[in-house]
């Protein structure tokens, strides 16, 4: 009887530290800067869509496409670049500029995209491609931020 409690503690309090470690819901991936504020992402990985079919996806999950700002898309590349089975893929996240050509917006909240490097691909100039290239995906192997066909059939990185 006296084992049967201490398993009966032991299990509360790794269920408590697990859930004092993590924030975020089952399958989502803690990626925050500082401890006050979670940035919950997941790579959907279970089949691969168009950016819409994507969309949808994260969306029916209570999320979006993700945001990659600032210091968190050199965190999720040093995340892809310690996992080789996701270095060989493609991602959709939450840019485009579908409504307006040219004008870049994270589509969660519509603020503006940053333009250029240290996110944007700088060798060819992305984003590139027109009204044919609407959609923003990371792109292997450099992951930076390209602009994408709607048609591609890639993974996506959603966040909550």
């Amino acid at each position: 009887m006296k084992w049967a409690v201490t398993l009966v503690v032991a299990l509360v309090a790794l269920a408590t530290a697990s859930a004092q470690t993590n924030p975020c819901p089952m399958g989502y991936i803690n990626f925050s800067l500082d401890a006050s504020t979670p940035v919950c992402l997941r790579f959907a990985t279970e089949f691969k869509g168009t950016w819409d079919t994507m969309r949808f996806v994260c969306q029916s999950e209570k999320a979006d496409l993700a945001k990659l700002e600032g210091q968190l898309h050199n965190q999720v590349y040093r995340y892809i670049q310690q996992h080789p089975d996701l270095q060989d893929e493609a991602f959709w996240i939450g840019g485009s500029d579908a409504q307006h050509e040219g004008y870049w917006v994270w589509v969660q909240d519509n603020t503006a995209m940053p333009m250029g490097t240290p996110h944007w691909y700088p060798c060819n100039g992305q984003p590139n491609g027109g009204t044919k290239m609407n959609y923003a995906c990371l792109y292997t192997p450099d992951f930076y931020f390209h602009s994408c066909c709607n048609t591609y059939t890639i993974y996506a990185i959603c966040q909550i």
